[in-house]
């Protein structure tokens, strides 16, 4: 049997591995990134320190979580890879390795995505985007929920607009996704949502009235078998299946008098005394809520063109996409519903470029689409017939993808940068002082200390005066405290605390890190 060699089918077969050949470029040149992060920073990831390592030790013991502004979803997960990989006292670079992986398989699902909607090579462009935008690069090697989290969103998108499964294995998956990523975060309602919203009234899966309801009803119980060990477990501890503390932080949006503008750990901790719940929010002053939430969903919108997000030139030409894309097929439809909601959950909540990433994904994807679309509809008046124009999108894409790497690449080194490097010498000068495990308490204003020595985390007090901090510690047992420009810029009346000699009696400096202005302190006995 002779056979014909196609041309049109061999270049198919070697585009489909253009995607992945991204996906290990990505892999290589974030796993070159990753060995330059030994420990955490002093932003975001002090929530590592301070809720999920703590919590994913908690769990691997038995105990119930204490963190109560998210679920236990991404502790969990960090406790159960650090035990596969013998990694368990060594969870930073469990959650550092894991955000590398989430990314890169952020980068695939972006590409199914976004080639699924409107063909392969908007779906590429999308994935070169969208990995390299804004803080996205600097997030895919911090060991935090924000890579993993997005990972879930983009799964449950990716599932529920295919078409490979059958439409009840696909609601079953989407589900339980949707499930695990409300158990990570709880803002992963609005997948829940969407989903409903996408089987009733868009009518994704082309059904009767009665088959569609008994989906949603499907999607319904799946998703609350999925997160129903949390929630009853929070039941039991807490008295609520929903219960979390978001509401704190919904209170510092709404209500910044009460804080002074902060939205920090000082802001919802001096709100635990005056609010109990979501209600006591809401009723505290519901006029203002509801005057202030469109400010806030306007304030969104347009931080998400104008910050770290992705570049501006992405975002204003995904508007475009956006408008181009609202009768493209009910996929898009589905697809911008999604980002439709998480926007309006969102502007609950103070302001974050790294709460953003699932916007930053649409605005990656649409603004492919326009660039490649704007052709197609002159081409088909008539115009910019000759095949040379087909370079024109190529290259707004390519510029689109050289400026958001230019932005990128600058957050990423000045992240590297400012690593907490002092660290390391506190850790070895406590650890050679002989202490038991969690035998020192350690007084700070981060969590990172504390946690690498395996002491005692004490949050520092909400003193205002040298005088109000003596006070305090003669109340409260102290072992060391630590002042650096963290403590100072929070706490400014503690200036002269920032030079030994300007100590006052009651505290010794025991050790210092100059360059970085990193003192312990000890109480005179």
């Amino acid at each position: 049997m002779v056979t014909q060699n196609n041309p049109q089918s061999a270049i198919r077969n070697s585009q489909s591995y253009l995607p992945l050949l991204v996906c290990l470029a990505h892999l290589l040149a974030l796993v070159t990134l990753a060995l330059q992060h030994p420990f955490g920073n002093y932003a975001t990831e002090t929530d590592f320190y301070h809720l999920y390592a703590p919590d994913a030790e908690r769990i691997a013991s038995g105990q119930f979580p204490q963190n109560t502004f998210q679920g236990p979803g991404y502790p969990a997960f960090i406790a159960l890879l650090g035990k596969l990989t013998g990694l368990s006292n060594d969870l930073f670079t469990v959650g550092k390795w894991l955000s590398v992986v989430g990314a890169v398989l952020c980068g695939w699902l972006v590409f199914v995505l976004f080639a699924r909607l409107f063909g392969f090579w908007v779906g590429l462009g999308a994935q070169l985007i969208a990995i390299v935008s804004g803080e996205f690069p600097q997030f895919s090697i911090n060991a935090a929920t924000d890579v993993f989290f997005l990972a879930l969103c983009l799964a449950v998108l990716v599932v529920f607009t295919g078409e490979r499964l059958s439409v009840g294995w696909r609601v079953v998956l989407s589900a339980a996704l949707t499930g695990a990523a409300y158990v990570t975060r709880y803002n992963g309602l609005f997948l829940l949502a969407a989903c409903l919203i996408g089987i009733l009234l868009l009518n994704q899966f082309e059904q009767q009235w009665r088959q569609r309801v008994k989906l949603a009803a499907l999607f319904l119980v799946v998703f609350f078998v999925t997160a129903s060990p949390w929630l009853i477990a929070n039941y039991k501890h807490r008295g609520s299946p929903f219960y979390n503390t978001n509401y704190l932080n919904m209170a510092t949006e709404f209500y910044p008098e009460l804080v002074a503008g902060e939205v920090n750990q000082d802001a919802t901790r001096a709100l635990e005394s005056r609010f109990a719940s979501f209600g006591d929010v809401l009723g505290y002053d519901p006029a203002r809520m509801i005057k202030q939430y469109p400010v806030n969903l306007y304030e969104s919108l347009r931080s998400s063109i104008n910050s770290t997000l992705v570049n501006s030139w992405v975002a204003w030409l995904a508007f475009v996409g956006i408008v181009l894309a609202l009768r493209k097929s009910k996929a898009a439809q589905f697809v911008l519903l999604a980002g439709g909601f998480y926007l309006l959950l969102m502007a609950l909540n103070h302001w974050e470029t790294r709460y953003y990433f699932f916007v930053m994904i649409l605005y990656a994807g649409f603004a492919v689409y326009a660039a490649a679309q704007w052709l197609a509809l002159a081409r088909a008046q008539g115009w910019l017939q000759r095949k040379a124009f087909a370079a024109i999108p190529v290259l707004m894409v390519a510029a689109m993808f050289g400026m958001s790497l230019a932005e990128s690449r600058n957050d990423v080194k000045d992240f590297l940068e400012s690593q907490p490097v002092e660290l390391v010498g506190a850790r070895d000068f406590l650890l050679s002082s002989g202490a038991a495990p969690h035998s020192l308490r350690i007084v700070s204003r981060k969590p990172h200390l504390a946690y690498l020595s395996k002491q005692e985390w004490v949050f520092f007090p909400q003193v205002k005066s040298l005088d109000e901090l003596r006070v305090w510690m003669e109340s409260n047992h102290v072992d060391y405290l630590v002042i650096g420009k963290r403590e100072l810029k929070e706490r400014k009346e503690l200036k002269p605390l920032g030079k030994p000699k300007n100590a006052p009696a009651w505290l010794t400096a025991v050790w210092e890190y100059e360059p970085t202005n990193f003192i312990l302190y000890q109480p005179v006995k």
